[in-house]
């Protein structure tokens, strides 16, 4: 399964439908914005509410294009296609999925030496301390960050180990720079570090480990988050 390696990299264009996930993805980040921020009535706030529930039900409907009472099998090549769309879906960087903020992530170098940047403006929704980012998500972003890097050396795998010291207090509303790099490969285990800067500030340093992952592992798993839906 040579598409394996290769799955930090967004393979082709996204389709019609795929964009449309983005758009929709846009409005409903800028939704969960107002959701904690609005000062409508509250008869204003229950009629959005109503037409989102409709909008949800709307989608329901659609029982995510299967016939009701069949089930939802594919093959190899289906399975390897829908790997391809990882970055897409990914709740950290993922274009069309409402919870990333996203991050967007710049692989620099692949190989044993791999080192990415990723760029990331966090808002209201994921602040912790009173005009900062909750650490949680940094630590989420490091793992991504630190992923694609692992990712990119040719052997991807899985977080073993995730470290994350935190420097100084890191801002909402400020363009955050994250840089992720290999520093050595040792068999199946790929060691990473990173750091995450505000401006010329360090807010914080993370060091990961991770195991490459063989592709029948992979292929087991994209089948697995099949069954699940």
């Amino acid at each position: 399964m040579t598409e394996f390696t290769g799955f930090h990299i967004q393979a082709g264009p996204l389709s019609e439908l795929d964009r449309a996930r983005v758009e929709l993805a846009e409005e409903i980040r800028a939704m969960i914005c107002e959701v904690i921020s609005t000062e409508a009535t509250i008869d204003e706030v229950k009629r959005v509410r109503d037409q989102v529930r409709a909008s949800v039900e709307a989608l329901v409907a659609s029982a995510h294009g299967t016939a009701q009472g069949t089930t939802n099998r594919v093959g190899e090549a289906a399975l390897a296609d829908r790997g391809r769309n990882f970055l897409a879906r990914s709740p950290i960087l993922g274009s069309m999925n409402p919870i990333a903020v996203p991050l967007a992530i710049q692989v620099l170098q692949e190989g044993a030496q791999a080192t990415v940047e990723g760029r990331i403006t966090f808002t209201a929704p994921y602040e912790g301390a009173p005009g900062c980012v909750h650490g949680g998500f940094i630590a989420s972003a490091f793992d991504e960050v630190l992923g694609v890097a692992q990712s990119a050396s040719g052997q991807p795998g899985m977080t073993a180990n995730l470290t994350v010291d935190y420097r100084s207090p890191t801002p909402l509303l400020h363009e955050l720079v994250f840089r992720g790099w290999c520093e050595k490969v040792e068999g199946r285990k790929i060691f990473t570090r990173g750091t995450l800067h505000s401006g010329d500030t360090l807010c914080a340093e993370s060091s990961g480990l991770f195991i490459s992952m063989r592709p029948e592992l992979f292929a087991r798993l994209l089948a697995l988050r099949d069954d699940q839906s």
